[in-house]
């Protein structure tokens, strides 16, 4: 079974350019939880751990596509 079409919000990091899921918590954030958040809100790269502020705008869609 395939996990093609699995969607979430995120961004691309300032400070290395790789994009990451938003996450609250334990758990990644989901559509009406974005639009709960501030404008601009604070968000923290888990790859490279660079915090910075980022407007609402810059949120976009990660999809993930499961390997073969």
């Amino acid at each position: 079974m395939s996990s093609a079409g699995f969607t979430r919000p995120g961004l691309k990091c300032d400070h290395c350019g790789l994009p990451f899921a938003l996450s609250l918590g334990a758990g990644v954030i989901g559509s009406r939880e974005v639009e709960k958040l501030p404008d601009p809100f604070q968000a923290k790269c888990p790859l490279c751990e660079h915090e910075a502020t980022y407007p609402k705008s810059s949120i976009s869609v990660l999809v993930a596509v499961a390997g073969q």
